[in-house]
């Protein structure tokens, strides 16, 4: 009789495992594996049709078990405990009830005469509870290790055996039923869970495989749009070409890049697609009210996607901007090759990676403009007394020297036409030099023999490029507040450029009274001091914002003079292009 009782026991796992297999191959239930609690765009109910569907198969298998269970001295043994712990673990309460509802009533239905039918009534409805609560308690993730199988399912069958000889007369009878169906019940039970168990695994396992795939095809799309998103998507000609990449790559049915109701770019299956008040798509609004990537398969007709539900599910994913913006990424994914993991995963990786790279751009453009901003002040801070004092000398020259007047007025003028014309960030080290040789010619011819400047620099030293006025202040500097305060004497200023391996080194020299060092230490974090030259600091700031505070500015000064030295990158060792200067 026991081996009777084994043989038919198996069967019945045998059955279910059948069943296990049959079940991984069908969509829905791929669905309720994989991507349970996925936002449906408000399409819950098709989520609880799913559920009551799985409720009413395992439901169906009990019932099977029942009929084909081996009858020993009024007892019935089968698998049934297998259904029903199955149905909550991965259909959650909702599942289980059904099935539990199905199992209980259908054996009680079957042999109500039996003297073991109470007990297996009550067992089921126990199984259903534990069933329902550890589905519950595990909605999120679906994979049970094989251990706690075996356990909840050696437990449940253990409380069976409690149930049968508490409530089975004669005690006698309950204890020959119990000898009997121990050790199929609860040993063998417990493994046919596992083995159940194992044959949905591999619905995890090839998923997981597709997610890994599908995050490296995202990271490779995401590579190839990257340069069409430095500009942040304002051409249109860069918004089509991340489209095509998009469906080249993923090779989906069709994506479009939308904001509000404007298609700021779409593929062919969009566009007969028109977006207004009255059918905006609901999975759009889902998109932007929650902020998550969003799946809908089942719109309503007035939906502006309604032609692409047919044989496409659509996913849209948001691109979160700054001032809450919101662009949705949407994309259309075939039916019978929607997988939610795998395509979820590579519409948000791909969406937050052009949010990301928009935000990027949209930083590079305000620090732009802040860089224009920042060329703008210091050419409204040049010095109008410069430029009064320039006229007045000039004005001298006039009479006396008409050809050395005319030269002045020559350079005036290509001081002022450099400085307050151009607004580029950077420039070439030669192209400032030649604004700085305008301004000190006008000086030297204000201060006649007091003042000497000069230059030793050669052409092929002079390649690399440099933010634009950037020289002129310090060079005002060691003539103002260097050279022109000595006390007796003639003031000299040398610059003097020279192009090293890595870096162009540039030196303004003064033969000055030297540098109050209160004011040297506030360059680099120490008490700020208040002082008339205010090119030093500025020049500091600049140079480290731009290349870090290993190119601040480098000074040696004593009572006989001064040496302010900066480094700039050569071209090849920042990256730049002749473009950026």
């Amino acid at each position: 009789m026991l081996f009777e009782v084994v043989y038919n026991i198996c069967f019945n796992i045998c059955l279910l495992v059948v069943l296990a297999f049959v079940l991984t191959r069908m969509d829905f239930m791929q669905r309720l594996l994989l991507n349970d609690g996925e936002p449906e765009g408000g399409h819950g109910v098709c989520r609880a049709k799913e559920k009551v569907i799985l409720g009413i198969i395992f439901g169906g298998f009990c019932m099977i078990s029942d009929m084909i269970g081996l009858q020993v001295t009024g007892a019935l043994p089968n698998a049934r405990v297998i259904g029903i712990l199955s149905s909550g673990f991965l259909g959650g309460p909702v599942s289980c009830t059904i099935t539990t509802v199905i199992a209980a009533v259908h054996r009680y239905m079957v042999f109500p005469e039996r003297i073991s039918t109470v007990a297996c009534v009550i067992s089921a409805v126990l199984h259903g509870c534990i069933g329902s609560w550890i589905g519950c308690r595990k909605r999120n993730d679906r994979q049970y290790s094989n251990y706690f199988l075996l356990g909840v399912t050696f437990l449940s069958e253990l409380i069976h055996i409690v149930m049968i000889l508490l409530l089975t007369r004669p005690f006698i009878e309950a204890m020959d039923i119990v000898k009997i169906v121990i050790v199929p019940m609860v040993i063998i039970n417990s493994v046919g869970m596992v083995i159940f168990f194992n044959v949905f695994k591999l619905i995890f396992s090839a998923d997981d495989q597709k997610v890994a795939w599908q995050i490296s095809l995202a990271m490779r799309t995401a590579q190839q749009c990257t340069p069409y998103l430095a500009d942040g998507l304002k051409k249109k000609e860069d918004i089509d070409r991340v489209i095509d990449i998009i469906m080249n790559e993923y090779r989906c049915q069709g994506a479009a890049l939308i904001e509000d109701k404007k298609f700021l770019g779409r593929s062919g299956a969009f566009l007969d697609i028109s977006l207004t008040d009255d059918n905006y798509p609901r999975l759009l609004s889902a998109t932007k009210t929650y902020k998550t990537t969003r799946v809908s398969r089942i719109p309503l007709p007035e939906d502006g996607f309604y032609p692409l539900y047919r044989s496409n599910v659509i996913i849209s994913a948001p691109i979160l901007l700054d001032e809450g913006r919101i662009m949705a990424l949407v994309i259309l994914v075939k039916k019978n090759a929607y997988s939610y993991r795998a395509d979820v995963e590579f519409a948000t990786g791909l969406a937050n990676h052009f949010a990301m790279q928009l935000k990027i751009a949209e930083m590079e453009a305000q620090k732009e403009a802040l860089r224009r901003a920042e060329i703008t002040t210091l050419q409204s801070q040049i010095n109008p007394h410069f430029l009064f004092n320039s006229l007045n000398t000039i004005s001298y020259f006039c009479r006396e020297k008409p050809e050395k007047a005319r030269e002045l007025l020559l350079a005036l003028s290509s001081y002022f036409r450099s400085t307050l014309e151009s607004v580029d960030f950077m420039v070439t080290l030669e192209a400032e030099l030649e604004q700085v040789k305008a301004y000190t010619k006008l000086e030297e011819a204000r201060f006649e023999s007091r003042l000497q400047v000069s230059f030793e620099a050669e052409s092929r030293d002079l390649t690399c490029c440099v933010p634009n006025l950037i020289l002129q202040p310090l060079v005002e500097n060691a003539i103002h507040h260097g050279a022109m305060n000595r006390e007796d004497g003639v003031g000299r200023v040398v610059v003097r450029i020279r192009r090293e391996e890595k870096n162009t080194v540039i030196d303004i020299i003064d033969n000055g009274p030297g540098i109050d060092y209160r004011i040297i230490r506030s360059l680099y974090g120490g008490e700020e001091v208040k002082h008339r030259g205010i090119g030093l600091m500025n020049v500091q700031q600049r140079l480290v914002s731009i290349y870090g505070k290993d190119y601040g500015l480098q000074i040696v000064s004593s009572e006989t003079g001064t040496d302010v030295r900066m480094k700039i990158p050569n071209r090849e060792e920042k990256g730049y292009e002749d473009s950026d200067c």
